[in-house]
């Protein structure tokens, strides 16, 4: 099979980490490549240098038979490559239909005629999304398939995807797979970056390993198991999933009893969680969990509960001061929102979740809190050489561990975790797991919104679905499968 892109000898280095060490792999016309290694190994650097946006220290690329060095994503896309990166931006303003356009000649059409031509690709790609709505519009995951129709319309020959999936459901991982299927039967090459190893069985023809920034291993995913993909990126047996034993919770840590939102989507939702349990939240795309966790942190100040009780008293959440007054923590799914400053140091984040001042109690206070947070940082899997070096300069997934380690090492009742273990390697998804299963032996509660329901299964006790704002199921984990799951989600009136 003739080969679209060869890459030999590719190396960066960022400060004084070394990001790829001499990269090698070719990419033929026409095939789905994954791109796997855990976090911090070199794969969004080496996407970002594909597609124009960082330029290597050394090295050589050839596309389509002819020297390839972007130094813009302009460059790139002027060569047939598109990228749709892990923190792709999206202007809020634009309608889906200029979204998808706006980089090509079909830019300067009229709003009608371009209206016309979004709508058939989006037809065909399966999506129900109006071509004149705002992007802003749409929730994340609607925005990244807009993405990825986006690469069709820009008739790129290679087309790069950084995590697109990381948050979708089982329905928004199929339409992707779908639209990413037409790429490659058009002759179109895709290279591909996730973590989920069922998703590179099922998409990728072939996949390459990336271990501390070289190729270390060419594999046939589909001929693998997940155990055993996982042994090569790791070189150890990485424990996969168990269901949770039966749970017989002390007391109802958390008891909601019809929760409306003000807009009226909300309708009487009602549940529970008991200390020590993990109660699952899941639901397709505005099914109203992202709404139920509003209100449950007092960001929707306008939601009212017939009954709203915390330890057996009631509580009032006005506001977001409040619900932490009462111990609820948040972590945010919104990849904007994970209350990190960027430009603060690994350590000082750390630390400040801790209750640690980094001047308090003199030098060896200091030095102690340090040992902790490398204890942290080591458990967790963050490749840096640095813990003083700044959160920003992590890889996407590393990042996501620092901001979930700040909620792990607070003292929090009850702990609402939207997507924790997205863009996360399955090593410290493991580690994760165990900590979440520390919390709730110590009696926190947690709410765990996902979209992954074989994760929910994993890891909850139970699990509610929404659907059109209704709770319309609790599901114990003995009797939950993903497909009784998939079915409460998607509702009646769409079967």
């Amino acid at each position: 099979m003739e080969n679209l892109l060869s890459v030999r000898g590719l190396t960066k280095k960022h400060d004084h980490l070394l990001a790829l060490k001499g990269a090698d792999f070719d990419v033929a016309r026409g095939e789905v490549l994954g791109l796997l290694g855990e976090n911090g190994a070199g794969k969004s650097t080496l996407i970002s240098i594909l597609g124009g946006w960082d330029v290597a220290s050394s090295g050589t690329m050839t596309l389509a038979g002819e020297p390839y060095n972007p130094k813009t994503p302009d460059e790139a896309l002027a060569c047939g490559v598109g990228s749709i990166r892990q923190k792709f931006k999206v202007d809020p303003e634009l309608t889906v239909a200029q979204a998808i356009f706006r980089a090509t000649f079909h830019a300067d059409k009229s709003e009608e005629e371009q209206n016309e031509r979004a709508q058939k690709l989006l037809d065909d790609a399966g999506l129900s999304i109006d071509p004149t709505t705002k992007m802003g519009e749409l929730v994340r995951a609607e925005q990244a398939l807009i993405e990825v129709v986006r690469m069709e319309a820009e008739e790129t020959q290679l087309v790069l995807m950084d995590e697109v999936a990381a948050t979708f459901n089982d329905y928004e991982i199929y339409q992707f797979h779908e639209i990413t299927r037409r790429l490659v039967a058009e002759g179109r090459s895709v290279i591909y970056i996730t973590h989920r190893l069922d998703e590179i069985r099922s998409l990728a023809d072939r996949a390459v390993i990336l271990d501390n920034g070289i190729i270390s291993h060419e594999i046939s995913p589909n001929m693998m198991s997940s155990q055993e993909i996982a042994f090569k990126m790791f070189h150890r047996e990485i424990p996969m999933g168990q269901r949770p034993e039966e749970f017989s919770g002390e007391y109802e840590k958390l008891q909601v009893e019809g929760l409306n939102g003000a807009d009226g989507f909300l309708k009487d939702v009602t549940f529970s969680v008991n200390k020590g349990e993990v109660l699952g939240l899941t639901g397709l795309r505005r099914s109203g969990i992202n709404e139920v966790a509003a209100a449950l942190v007092g960001v929707d100040q306008k939601a009212t509960f017939k009954t709203l009780k915390i330890n057996g008293e009631d509580v009032t959440l006005g506001n977001p001061e409040a619900s932490v007054s009462y111990g609820i923590g948040y972590l945010s799914d919104d990849d904007d929102e994970l209350g990190i400053a960027n430009e603060r140091s690994i350590a000082k984040t750390l630390m400040e979740s801790a209750g640690i001042e980094s001047n308090a109690e003199g030098f060896l206070h200091e030095v102690s809190a340090l040992r902790e947070v490398a204890d942290q940082i080591q458990k967790l899997h963050i490749k840096t050489t640095n813990i003083q070096s700044e959160v920003g300069k992590l890889s996407g997934g590393d990042q996501q561990k620092v901001a979930l380690a700040r909620w792990m090492t607070t003292d929090c009742e009850i702990l609402i975790l939207n997507h924790p273990t997205r863009g996360i390697d399955v090593s410290a998804k493991s580690e994760i797991y165990k900590m979440l299963k520390e919390l709730t032996e110590k009696g926190t509660s947690i709410i765990l919104i996902g979209s992954d329901m074989s994760e929910l299964i994993e890891l909850c006790n139970r699990i509610a679905v929404m659907h059109d704002g209704k709770l319309v199921s609790i599901q114990s984990n003995e009797e939950a499968t993903e497909d009784t799951l998939m079915e409460a989600a998607i509702g009646d009136d769409e079967l």
